[in-house]
């Protein structure tokens, strides 16, 4: 046994390199830079050693490198895995056990890192059922709320959605998940160039298409869109988006007179006309805009 144990210990000393501090799995990177940079200069003219430490890293440095050949560099796997069980407990207990059915929208909502879309000190709490607030005074509205509204636009792989109130940017990475074709708009400054940086260059949603201009106004240019999504309420649905919504195709936006206190109206388009169904009353930020308040 003893022998068995001095034939490694002279197998691994033969990989090792004189006079370098090697560390244990895991040991930050910084440390191990440190104490190779004090070996270089001790070792100053020896230039082969000096490259070999130069090139030298740990597994924790490796960990965090991007991956070259990973077209959509998503967050830190293992952050995102922290809270995996309460994706699927909300997707459970808050969704599937209220009728949510379709399962485009539940392996949507189990994938996207919800917690990622609110402040840190929320991350605990981004997966109750409520609506918590983001940047610039206004809400991610709570996973109830986002599941049903995606039921129930009826959508297809493939079909081209303009969601109207891009915030966080949750519910558009949600959509992008189910297989859409996203465009969204955002008309504060701060919060799309917050969250473009957010679903772009931390997520790796690089296809969703966003814009800083008047949701109310729709994207004429891009226009029609199969499916409209409106993550804010007016006192009645603009007439740009209603020009917009192609044949055959859906819009849910809510609606009320009062501001804070809406309808969720869904709007069917058959032809040039627009046929209205209510799902119950529901509490959204202002639709601010020219077709808006």
């Amino acid at each position: 046994m003893s022998s068995r144990k001095s034939t490694a210990q002279q197998k691994n000393s033969h990989n090792k390199i004189e006079g370098l501090t090697y560390e244990p799995w895991g040991m930050p990177t910084e440390r191990v830079l440190r104490l190779n940079a004090e070996y270089a200069k001790k070792e100053a003219e020896n230039s082969s050693r000096k490259e070999i430490i130069r090139h030298l890293i740990t597994p924790a440095e490796l960990l965090h490198r991007p991956q070259k050949n990973n077209p959509r560099p998503v967050c830190d796997c293992r952050q995102a895995d922290i809270y995996k069980y309460s994706r699927q407990r909300m997707v459970k207990e808050q969704l599937a056990a209220r009728g949510i059915t379709d399962q485009a929208v539940l392996r949507a909502m189990e994938t996207v890192p919800r917690h990622l879309f609110v402040n840190e000190a929320l991350h605990p709490t981004a997966y109750d059922d409520r609506p918590l607030p983001i940047a610039c005074g206004q809400t991610i509205s709570q996973p109830y709320t986002v599941a049903l509204m995606c039921q129930l636009l009826m959508a297809e792989r493939g079909m081209k959605v303009l969601e109207i109130g891009t915030g966080s940017g949750y519910q558009a990475a949600v959509l992008r998940e189910m297989g859409l074709n996203v465009f969204s708009v955002e008309r504060i400054q701060e919060l799309y160039t917050k969250t473009k940086d957010l679903l772009t260059k931390k997520l790796g949603y690089y296809d969703i298409q966003l814009f800083l201009s008047d949701g109310t106004l729709g994207l004429e240019l891009f226009a029609p869109f199969d499916r409209i999504i409106v993550a804010a309420g007016g006192p009645t649905v603009p007439d740009a988006l209603k020009n917009q919504l192609a044949e055959n195709g859906i819009m849910l936006i809510p609606v009320g007179s009062e501001r804070m206190s809406q309808n969720l109206i869904r709007v069917f388009k058959l032809g040039n006309v627009c046929k209205e169904e209510n799902h119950g009353t529901t509490t959204f930020v202002d639709l601010v805009g020219k077709q808006g308040w």
